[in-house]
């Protein structure tokens, strides 16, 4: 016969590798989708400057520039290093 305490041991060892397995999944997925809004705003830049770049035929510094402000909001007001102006 199975002795209860084998049980409930057996239990506790299913338990904690059902919870690793799922912070595992949970990870794997979630860590994906938090660089998919940055992907998605550097899609974006890269639109605007080529967009710049087609309507002038050329592409200047200051367009460069007028995309990140625009698409970077978190830019605005502050230098290339990141301090504020």
């Amino acid at each position: 016969m199975i002795d209860k305490v084998n049980i409930i041991k057996f239990n506790r060892t299913n338990l904690k590798m059902l919870s690793i397995i799922a912070l595992t999944v949970a990870l794997a997925v979630l860590i994906p989708m938090s660089f998919a809004g940055s992907a998605h705003a550097l899609t974006k830049y890269e639109n605007c400057v080529i967009n710049a770049a087609n309507s002038h035929g050329k592409l200047s510094l200051s367009d460069v520039l007028n995309c990140y402000d625009k698409e970077f909001k978190g830019a605005q007001g502050s230098d290339a290093d990141g301090h504020p102006l």
